[in-house]
């Protein structure tokens, strides 16, 4: 499904000095269809770095980024919209993603009109649908953001990068600004959602718990590497209690 091979990104630090500070380093990995691969590691090793690169944020140094087989960067360019759908992202903080002046509604539809899938007919039952699989009342749609709980809007986040049909999804600490109880509910969703989708996560954590439960592989990441990468399988087939 995703295949990582080689994968660095420097940047410039400082403007008269220029020194190079190196964020990803030759990380490489294989993440299968199905599966959840966690990343952990100290702020600043190079985690959101990966991420956005993955998400064509960024482009990278050297290295490879293939879906389905399908090299996402070529020759320095960053990948079609045609690509772009595979890969979607879950942020920390959805009061922070999504726009305060809009209904959610507006917010599930934007990606689709975007990227020109389905007439409005069509759209309005695709929201529908994501509402339902989140577990979501329809009336939350003519809602904005700041009149829904910290679950509520997660879930809404959910639905967005659900919009797309995506095969992969990043989870950048999905989990870490809800209540210990929502918390469980929303990694029991997502959870569902990947064996009913046949959906891969790489799911960016400091929580150790919580990754060891959730992921299949797990990659601890220290100054831009993976230095230990290995499996923890024995909570996968148990449910977070609510």
């Amino acid at each position: 499904m995703l295949e990582v091979e080689g994968l660095s990104k420097k940047f410039v630090k400082g403007v008269l000095r220029g020194q190079t500070v190196e964020a990803v380093k030759e990380v490489s990995f294989s993440l299968p269809e199905g599966k959840t691969l966690g990343i952990v590691g100290n702020s600043g090793c190079g985690k959101t770095t990966l991420a956005r690169i993955l998400l064509s944020l960024l482009t990278p140094d050297r290295g490879s980024v293939r879906i389905d087989g399908e090299e996402l960067f070529s020759k320095g360019k960053n990948r079609d919209r045609a690509r772009t759908r595979k890969i979607q992202m879950i942020f920390q903080n959805p009061e922070s993603s999504l726009d305060p002046a809009k209904k959610i509604g507006y917010s599930l539809e934007e990606p689709m009109k975007i990227h020109g899938m389905y007439d409005r007919g069509g759209r309005r039952d695709r929201i529908c649908q994501l509402m339902d699989l989140v577990d979501l009342r329809e009336d939350l749609l003519d809602r904005r953001p700041h009149q829904l709980s910290g679950g509520e809007a997660q879930r809404v986040m959910i639905a967005r990068a659900l919009t797309l049909k995506p095969k992969i999804l990043i989870l950048d600490e999905p989990t870490s600004m809800l209540d210990v109880s929502v918390q469980a509910q929303v990694l029991n969703l997502l959870k569902d959602l990947q064996e009913n989708l046949g959906l891969s996560y790489v799911f960016i954590s400091h929580d150790i718990p919580v990754v060891r439960w959730f992921c299949h592989d797990i990659a601890v990441m220290r100054q831009g590497r993976f230095v230990e990468m290995g499996s923890y399988c024995s909570g996968r087939s148990a449910r977070l209690p609510r």
